[in-house]
């Protein structure tokens, strides 16, 4: 298929006409095509294109022929503000000849947030010199190839935010503000560094300078605040307990005031602080997985618990899955599934980035790097996630009274049975109800055996599924359905059917399942 839509951002603005230069001779005709199958038309003239009103969320731009064949198809964000909803990357790589293909994998993976991972000189003065120089691991940095990264990070149209530990200083450098241990010794992560008071207004102005200043020298737009998880129980240095969490958010207050237009996150390692309200707008929750969260079905409680009850749209999930060392297909499964399932529970999921990479450590240096072919099943997988990401965030999630429940208005029949949670052997399914539309997932988890992304899956053995959904006038309806290894993921319309139900009559369709993902929208075609 034609490159012609290249040139579209990965991130847009809501209001912001989305335009393209790069036409083929033989173009028509430009469209968006939202997750919901609603379709905005643009205007092809002049060998350029042009879409206004463009609505918020994950959208596919289509490019066709005067016949209407299919020239050239890219998806773009488009949000409120920068970093809303985001579709998140890591980069780590700052040596010149990494940065053109660490932003050609970017691109690809239409990410609108790029954590930038330990670019640090040192935790107490972040801003290295010109040219060359060393982190505090050792590690060789290349200023120039960073501030250029910076810059082709900023040219596709998303946010480049520091990662910028908010409690770390170099050994010995501030130890009026540091915390201690209960047995008085300095609360630190090994000899690499010390952990400092976040509630303290000193070390907040320290670090403000410090990485404010190197923000606007390198040009980040924004700040990922890392926490490292602990302390748990901190004293100061006359021994009388710290309340960390009142530090955290004394912290996240004098970055927000400070840096008013900045995308921040504050990292709530394994959901701790429960519930801690997330820095104010542009900004999204984070969390960072661990055991003994190491379960598929514990992702869900898990973010339910970092939110307390708050909005959850554009909560993020970073996951390490340490499943390389074996079979390198099993281990790929494990990581495509992992963000699948976070995808259906309406949850955004760090895991890809740099160039071809794929963490699988905290130590974001230490990524997999995925070979050739590799890349392109992870790439089907994400995008596939990108183009049904708006069917599962908003309306109401009805999966754990539609599946199984003789009641049930959605059912499921498949071999595999289906589960509202994501367990081994089993087919998981989403089911979300929206005001004219309803949205089921199926994803396939027979091929594990634990229902663990701590271990590597085998491909399942669900080959299709009957999906039924009890509406008001089934003749109003419609079924489409987006099948991973077929149609490059596209949604089609599917043969619908009427069955029988306990309460008068459902629409029923069956699909198939062909690499192990397939996601059904039954539209109300009246609205």
């Amino acid at each position: 298929m034609s490159d012609a839509l290249s040139d579209l951002r990965c991130a847009y603005l809501a209001g912001e006409e989305v335009t393209t230069e790069r036409l083929v001779p033989d173009a028509g005709s430009v469209s968006v095509r939202t997750g919901f199958g609603d379709t905005v038309a643009g205007r092809v003239r002049g060998g350029e294109a042009r879409i206004a009103a463009v609505p918020v969320g994950t959208h596919a731009v289509e490019l066709r022929s005067a016949r209407g064949e299919l020239l050239a198809e890219e998806l773009i964000s488009v949000s409120t503000a920068p970093g809303d909803d985001p579709i998140v990357a890591f980069a780590t790589s700052f040596e010149a000849a990494a940065v053109p293909s660490t932003l050609r994998w970017l691109q690809r993976l239409r990410c609108t947030v790029v954590q930038i991972y330990d670019w640090m000189q040192s935790y107490s003065l972040p801003l290295g010199p010109p040219g060359e120089y060393r982190d505090r691991l050792g590690r060789t940095i290349d200023r120039d190839a960073l501030e250029t990264l910076i810059a082709g990070i900023r040219s596709l149209g998303a946010v480049a935010q520091a990662y910028a530990p908010i409690c770390a200083a170099d050994p010995g450098s501030h130890p009026d503000w540091g915390l201690h241990r209960n047995d008085g010794r300095p609360e630190s992560l090994g000899d690499l560094l010390e952990i400092m008071d976040p509630g303290s207004a000193a070390w907040q102005a320290d670090w403000l300078g410090h990485y404010g200043h190197a923000a606007d020298v390198l040009g980040f737009a924004g700040f990922h605040l890392d926490t490292y998880g602990h302390p748990r129980a901190p004293v100061d240095g006359r021994g009388e307990p710290v309340r960390i969490e009142e530090g955290y958010r004394a912290f996240v207050r004098a970055v927000r005031a400070a840096r008013p237009r900045d995308v921040l996150s504050f990292n709530q390692v394994n959901g701790v602080p429960a519930g801690f309200e997330p820095p104010p707008p542009p900004a999204f929750r984070y969390t960072e997985v661990w055991p003994p969260n190491d379960r598929w079905r514990h992702l869900e409680g898990l973010m339910a618990r970092s939110a307390g009850g708050a909005d959850r749209r554009g909560d993020t999930l970073a996951i390490y899955p340490p499943v390389w060392d074996g079979d390198r297909g099993s281990g790929l499964r494990t990581v495509v599934l992992s963000e699948a399932i976070a995808t259906a529970l309406g949850i955004g999921a760090l895991i890809w980035g740099d160039d071809s990479g794929a963490l699988r450590h905290p130590y974001y240096v230490d990524h997999e790097r995925l070979r050739p072919e590799e890349a392109e099943t992870a790439l089907a997988w994400h995008r596939f996630g990108l183009r049904c990401r708006d069917l599962f965030r908003g309306g109401e999630d009805t999966s754990w009274y539609e599946l199984g429940d003789e009641n049930a208005a959605v059912t499921v029949r498949s071999r595999p049975s289906a589960s509202p949670e994501p367990t081994g052997g089993t087919l998981f399914v989403r089911v979300v109800q929206h005001s004219r539309a309803i949205a089921v997932s199926l994803i396939d988890l027979s091929g594990s055996s634990s229902g663990s992304w701590f271990e590597p899956t085998e491909p399942g053995a669900c080959r299709s599924a009957e999906v039924s959904a009890l509406v008001a006038k089934p003749e109003r309806w419609t079924a489409h359905a987006a099948v991973l290894g077929r149609q490059a993921g596209r949604f089609t319309p599917v043969e619908m059917g009427v069955a029988s139900h306990r309460e008068g009559q459902a629409i029923t369709c069956r699909v198939p399942l062909v690499d192990g993902w397939t996601v059904v929208r039954f539209l109300n075609k009246e609205g």
